[in-house]
């Protein structure tokens, strides 16, 4: 099946412009320790993007899977998502969206030397990719001095209509209500989950993504549909159904943009959660999962409820 559907769950699973548990209050161990989840907790945590949690002592927390969009259907937040924002002591993201972020993003999606995309991919398949860019209504301007990853990622999305995607308007919303505002991962993190990936795979995921680029809208509006209709197990079902070609490349992603990422973030929302009453906002595709963030709570002595 073609690579795009994969990548466009990045979409989901990083919050930054790329696209991208330490013991529970109870005393619980660390998710890295803990044993595996019981089967039926995919079935448990197969629906909701708004979750409550809980511990003995702190007041609930809440745990919000966001996309990484401007689509109207999803920046209009329900009403149970909207109460839980509005009512909470503190907000936490992935990462913040600042403008140095935004330059250093920008820099290292350039290569620094004389490589060239056209070098690595040799003239055909650079044409392929030049085309491929422009039908998507992209610029193709400075793209032989793009890295292969940062091109995967200008396949992975039609041009936005607006730049205030649902993470960054939650971000200014807690900003203009005064919230605490907290970060689970540096922006140097986050690209590190694609420019720290080896060149030779970064011109594999493009090669495919290119050969795949004209399902690109259709699979894109499949990606909403499940948003909207809260379907973790669908969307799941989306990345494990759409592995391309080199399932080592495709393991090896996977293993980057979500299994060790999830861990850190578990670890890392443990003293928001100490705190109470915090509302934590993350890619939805962190969420779903035997490694994903609703099962390694779980097993770190969290109780976690679908709020909506």
């Amino acid at each position: 099946m073609p690579a795009i559907p994969t990548l466009t769950l990045i979409r989901i699973g990083l919050a930054a412009a790329l696209w991208f548990s330490a013991a529970a209050a109870a005393g619980a161990g660390g998710a890295r320790a803990a044993p595996p989840a019981p089967p039926a907790a995919a079935e448990k945590y197969a629906r909701g993007l708004l979750w409550r949690i809980e511990a003995d002592g702190p007041q609930p927390s809440y745990l919000f899977g966001t996309i990484h969009s401007a689509d109207p259907r999803v920046t209009a937040l329900p009403a149970a998502v909207r109460a839980a924002f509005e009512h909470a002591s503190s907000f936490t993201m992935e990462t913040f969206f600042s403008g140095a972020g935004l330059v250093r993003m920008a820099e290292a999606m350039y290569f620094p030397d004389d490589r060239t995309l056209d070098q690595l991919l040799g003239p055909e398949d650079y044409a392929l990719v030049e085309q491929a860019v422009a039908a998507q209504g992209h610029p193709t301007r400075g793209l032989n001095k793009k890295k292969p990853w940062a091109v995967v990622m200008t396949l992975d999305a039609p041009p936005p209509e607006s730049l205030l995607f649902l993470d960054l308007m939650l971000q200014r919303d807690a900003v203009l209500a005064g919230k605490p505002n907290h970060k689970l991962e540096t922006m140097e993190e986050q690209l590190a989950v694609f420019d720290g990936m080896p060149l030779a795979d970064q011109v594999t995921l493009l090669r495919e993504s290119v050969r795949a680029h004209h399902q690109m809208r259709e699979q894109h509006e499949e990606l909403i549909r499940l948003y909207l209709k809260r379907d973790l197990a669908g969307l799941l079902a989306l990345v494990n159904n759409s592995k391309p070609a080199d399932d080592r490349v495709f393991q090896s992603l996977l293993d980057r943009l979500l299994t060790q990422r999830n861990i850190k973030m578990a670890e890392r929302m443990a003293p928001r959660l100490k705190e109470g009453n915090a509302f934590i906002a993350v890619g939805a595709g962190h969420l779903p999962g035997e490694m994903g963030l609703l099962q390694l709570l779980e097993r770190a002595g969290y109780r976690l409820t679908a709020v909506y």
